[in-house]
């Protein structure tokens, strides 16, 4: 009787060791990065925060080192200019349909969509006056980012075109590299008055107060496209689309003012 209570005690020990064995090897297994491939994402400033996060979780869900999805903010024009040179990115997320469209003609770009939607907004520094558009005449720094390559920066000048002001206060403009070039400008005090995103308003914090929200029909829709790149596609560029426009992806982009509803 002691045998066989013995040999049940060691078939019961090999059992549980073998089953802790295989936790263990889940456990290693769950730990793995889902590949070792590397994607470079080209998108506009405004995007920061947002894409940041998103970048952030990714990498974490999915065990990946933090070089193996690299993002390069700035203006959606000098990114679009990058990627006509051959820059090694896989993703292309535009502030403006315009720059999108130029990579569409080249055939450089695939799974063109939209991406998110925005407001551009005129801001001043904290405790400053408030202005109406209709008083930006008197304003003695605008700062606009350059409309040849900052799609905020175009929108603004559209504004202040479609005012019939544009050559009035076109000696006053200060023009910025991007966004939040702008921003930082505003929020400094080193210019009285911008152009920029609802979005990047918001992430200022206390830095800056929004003036004016600028008319819908006063300038171009304010559509954020997102393509693949077609010469450094892969399947984390492709995967990692489909995560920023999943409705994981669309909860943060909320959550910092965006807009998902196409």
């Amino acid at each position: 009787m002691k045998k066989i209570l013995v040999l049940l005690m060691s078939i019961c020990m090999i059992v549980f060791l073998a089953g802790c064995g295989n936790d263990s090897s889940k456990t290693a297994d769950s730990a793995k990065p889902s590949t070792s491939e590397k994607i470079t994402v080209q998108a506009a400033a405004s995007l920061k925060g947002a894409l940041t996060e998103l970048a952030d979780t990714y990498k974490k869900d999915h065990h990946l080192a933090d070089d193996q999805i690299a993002i390069n903010f700035a203006g959606s024009g000098t990114l679009r200019q990058q990627i006509e040179q051959g820059a090694p990115a896989s993703l292309f997320i535009s502030a403006d349909e315009k720059n999108m469209k130029m990579l569409q003609e080249k055939d450089l770009v695939t799974d063109v969509k939209p991406f998110v939607t925005n407001e551009l907004v005129l801001v001043v520094p904290k405790g400053q006056p408030q202005i109406s558009l209709d008083q930006i005449t008197t304003v003695k720094r605008i700062v606009l980012g350059n409309p040849e390559t900052v799609p905020a920066g175009n929108y603004g000048k559209q504004v202040l075109t479609k005012m019939g002001i544009w050559d009035q206060v076109e000696p006053n403009v200060v023009y910025a590299k991007d966004v939040k070039a702008v921003t930082a400008s505003i929020s400094q005090g080193a210019g009285d008055a911008g152009f920029i995103y609802k979005t990047d308003a918001i992430a200022a914090g206390d830095a800056v107060q929004i003036a004016a929200v600028t008319p819908a029909d006063s300038h171009d829709p304010v559509i954020y496209p997102i393509g693949i790149i077609k010469k450094y596609d892969n399947a984390l560029a492709k995967d990692f689309y489909q995560y920023v426009m999943s409705d994981e992806g669309k909860k943060v982009l909320e959550k910092y003012g965006f807009s998902t509803e196409k």
